[in-house]
């Protein structure tokens, strides 16, 4: 099942869920006009535009 990942601006959501193993994920900063969200536990990474014309990039990084 698909789920729609929110920017960060969206006032309905309090916390943005890792899809690789469920916990919360940690904001952390802005990078070119996109917001970089991980997961300290697995290293996944997203990068949430402001617009939401644009895609959203998930990465991944050694977890923590």
């Amino acid at each position: 099942m698909m789920k729609k990942i929110p920017t960060v601006n969206d006032s309905s959501v309090s916390e943005l869920i890792c899809t690789a193993c469920l916990l919360p994920m940690q904001y952390q900063n802005k990078q070119n006009d996109k917001f970089l969200w991980q997961c300290f536990k697995c290293g996944k990474k997203y990068l949430i535009p402001v617009s939401e014309n644009d895609d959203v990039e998930e990465s991944w990084s050694p977890p923590r």
